[in-house]
């Protein structure tokens, strides 16, 4: 259970706790788009120099704008109004201690040859500095863009993906040093420098063994040039790689003989396709999981939002509900980590998840924590039935309507005569009717022995769509078939993780009895068509069933028939995962309880109901390709 988090920091001189970091660890928020842009944080300064209506995807691609049509004056405007001294003495009165500042390489030593950056900027960073010991703020100095780029994406100035040339060596280690050098002579006698980040967010594809030796190099420098360890901590990013394995690497490589240095956590639930397929009970039960990782090793979580995956958009909560309760439960839990949090960002154009003064304004970042309901990782969690509620018959029974989530968050909908997986939605496109197969309108033979039968693992079924097509196989593809001519390929044999009924939330497998591939969409985000191309039980062939709340107008031709069901003769292998812990595997099947977390901020007005948007596909993720059932489920971002 989680205590309540006060929100209110009370502000007194720094000391230095056992545990390897401030007395009083960082609570504050991000100055991101100040002195690095990116197009979020920035977006007034990329939209208006949108060419032909595009806007540039980084400040590479914006500064090369800039310098073409002689406007780098827009530049320094920008720096001198997106944050200002008002914005020091707002981020004191919400309560927070500290800032995280972000800043390009450029801004330190200029930009080198070749790159159209602008710079030195180093006046900026001082009066960041001046304004925080006015208002009582602590200071983390983050090298955010380093020389050459710690990886290929917009964040450290430069993003190069999906045509990549970016290569790990292309990081420019001797200069980056000298930028943190300069950083840290300049800065070692400010009072309010209490942390200094070393780079941000390096590619997984940098070997963790050269990056430890950086880091290594990169602490003897800072300490070298004046910061001691009594006062400043260094921060070294633990950014989509094992903690165990850097957490192991760096202790041979520095033989454990550095001083407050903490490891930065980036707590991101939004993006790739593993976060977009949680459920909300599943967001915060990783947030949980968070927190236990937080109290193992030194740590600092430098960035986290209230932005959420696909899956997480179908509840019972409103969004300012939900805003509410995943931003005070990461409250709580990031108050585990040794040096604190930063949340990004303090202003943001992409929506209230992602700006700070919006969020703490209505009551997101304020007031007590929900208690969520025990659960030890087996059998069903309560708080699915909570923030999703099952209907009142969790089992599915011929003639029920039911919605296909895939893996990456999204329904399988029927929008055209090809089956696709596009919008978290659960609409009529997405809505299909279990049916027993080759039941034709014509077959008068039903008469009155038509009844609902439940369905079970092993079952052969139809789906009817929203427009009275049966959903069928065609040279792999996935696409509607007129029901008077349906044929084997419009038969599915439904496996059941668990082997057992087919319930609201089971997890399944769908095999065409026609080609015996199983349904499948794509995990790389560049196709969102349905496919049955192999024969494997991977993560891209998952679905989640989720039984409609109100059935419409009974569909007659969904009757059961009077002859016994088909039976498939293939057996599935076993839908298990031994080597991942119980909440990796958990089947989610509802419980009959209609309990109800009291979510709303005691501060905001009951609003209307909003309209959700329909979700655009993502970007590109690591594509899993053709693979067998591996027995483990759990997606590397």
């Amino acid at each position: 259970m989680f205590a309540e988090t006060p929100m209110c920091v009370e502000q007194q001189p720094m000391a230095w706790s056992t545990r390897g970091g401030p007395a009083e660890p960082w609570r504050g928020v991000n100055l991101g788009g100040w002195l690095l842009l990116e197009p979020g944080t920035a977006k007034a300064l990329f939209s208006r120099h949108a060419q032909s209506g595009i806007e540039a995807l980084c400040e590479w691609d914006l500064m090369l704008t800039l310098r073409q049509k002689h406007a780098l004056g827009d530049i320094w405007q920008h720096r001198e109004t997106y944050i200002t001294k008002r914005d020091f003495q707002r981020i004191r009165d919400c309560g927070l201690n500290a800032v995280r500042l972000p800043f390009g390489y450029w801004i330190v030593l200029g930009a080198s040859a070749g790159e159209p950056y602008a710079g030195p900027a180093l006046e900026y960073i001082d009066r960041a500095l001046e304004w925080a010991e006015e208002y009582g703020l602590q200071v983390v100095l983050d090298l955010h863009g380093a020389p050459g780029g710690e990886s290929a994406e917009a964040p450290c100035g430069r993003r190069q993906r999906p045509l990549s040339r970016w290569s790990w060596r292309d990081w420019r280690f001797e200069q980056s040093l000298h930028a943190l050098e300069v950083l840290a002579r300049r800065y070692s006698g400010s009072k309010v420098v209490t942390g200094i980040e070393v780079c941000n967010e390096p590619s997984p594809d940098v070997p963790t063994r050269a990056l430890c030796s950086f880091y290594n190099r990169a602490v003897d420098v800072i300490r070298g040039a004046g910061m001691h360890h009594s006062r400043v901590a260094v921060v070294l990013p633990l950014f989509q790689r094992p903690a165990d394995e850097v957490l192991e690497e760096w202790s041979r490589v520095s033989a454990d003989r550095h001083q407050n240095v903490c490891f930065d956590m980036h707590y991101y639930h939004c993006f790739e396709n593993e976060w977009n397929g949680k459920t909300m009970a599943q967001q915060l039960r990783s947030v949980q999981e968070h927190a236990l990782e937080l109290r193992r090793f030194p740590a600092v979580v430098g960035e986290w939002s209230l932005a959420l995956g696909l899956a997480a958009q179908q509840r019972c909560l409103l969004d300012e509900e939900a805003r509410a309760l995943f931003g005070r439960t990461q409250l709580a839990a990031y108050g585990e980590a040794s040096h604190g949090w930063f949340f990004w960002n303090w202003t943001d154009a992409h929506g209230t998840e992602w700006d700070w003064q919006r969020s703490y304004q209505e009551g997101s970042m304020s007031g007590p924590v929900t208690h969520l309901p025990s659960w030890d990782g087996t059998g069903d969690d309560p708080l699915e039935e909570d923030l999703d509620p099952s209907p009142a018959e969790p089992n599915v029974h011929i003639g029920d309507s039911i919605f296909l989530r895939a893996f990456h968050g999204r329904h399988v909908d029927m929008g055209g005569s090809q089956a696709h997986a596009r919008w978290a939605d659960r609409g009529e496109w997405q809505r299909f009717v279990v049916c027993f197969p080759s039941i034709k309108p014509s077959n008068q033979r039903l008469g009155k022995r038509r009844r609902r039968m439940p369905v079970a693992d092993g079952d052969v079924i139809c789906l009817r769509a929203h427009n009275g097509h049966l959903m069928s196989v065609k040279g792999g593809k996935v696409v509607e078939c007129p029901e008077d001519a349906a044929d084997e390929s419009a038969d599915f044999i439904l496996h059941v993780q668990g082997n057992g009924s087919l319930r609201h939330r089971s997890t399944v497998f769908l095999q065409s009895r026609y080609t015996s591939c199983l349904l499948d969409v794509d995990g790389s985000g560049r196709d969102s068509g349905v496919h049955a191309r192999w024969d494997h039980f991977g993560e891209w062939q998952r679905f989640v069933v989720e039984k409609a709340q109100s059935a419409k107008a009974p569909v007659q031709q969904a009757a059961a028939a009077s002859r016994k069901r088909p039976r498939s003769s293939c057996s599935p292998p076993p839908l298990r995962s031994p080597g991942t812990p119980p909440h990796k595997q958990r089947r989610s099947i509802a419980t009959p309880q209609r309990r109800r977390l009291s979510l709303r901020p005691s501060n905001a007005p009951t609003p209307e109901k909003q309209a959700r948007r329909r979700s655009s596909i993502s970007g590109p993720s690591p594509s899993l390709g053709k693979r067998r059932w591996s027995g483990r489920m759990a997606l590397r971002p």
